[in-house]
């Protein structure tokens, strides 16, 4: 069996124990002050890192939110430009249809004009024959008859 040890009082011993339990004491405090601290820096750290992850989901969020406006606003666009593309072809075939129209018109025109200057020439033409066999009519009808000797007939 161990040997109990001797209880001797040293009084400038427990004197330096003391000083030193004080000295471990403000050691101790020291060292808990510096964990607390570093835990609140870590706890800082932490939040920053949340902080940031956050925004940048945010940021992220926005710029999905952003990009889906976009790509609505492009589809109206494109059908805004569909439709006036339609509204184009279509005034466009109208207006095919009315040029077809308009050179028609010019065609007919055109030969109505030839017709009636034709007509006129015609027209002309016939009054001067006319004149001139109504003219030939009128003289022949002036000039003396020829006569023809009667022969007679032999008596026989």
């Amino acid at each position: 069996m161990a040997r109990p040890k001797k209880k001797i009082a040293k009084k400038a011993a427990s004197a330096k124990k003391g000083a030193a339990s004080a000295a471990a004491a403000k050691k101790k405090a020291a060292a808990a002050k510096k964990k607390a601290a570093a835990a609140r820096k870590k706890a800082a750290a932490v939040a920053k890192r949340k902080a940031a992850a956050a925004k940048r989901k945010i940021a992220a969020a926005k710029k999905k939110e952003k990009a889906a406006k976009k790509k609505a606003a492009a589809q109206v666009a494109a059908e805004a430009k569909k439709a006036m593309k339609n509204k184009i072809a279509g005034i466009q075939a109208d207006l095919k249809v009315a040029a077809n129209e308009l050179k028609m018109a010019k065609k007919r025109e055109n030969t109505l004009i030839k017709m009636a200057s034709n007509k006129d020439a015609a027209v002309a033409k016939f009054v001067d024959k006319w004149t001139k066999q109504q003219l030939a009519k009128l003289d022949k009808g002036l000039k003396p008859k020829k006569r023809r000797a009667k022969r007679k007939k032999k008596a026989g």
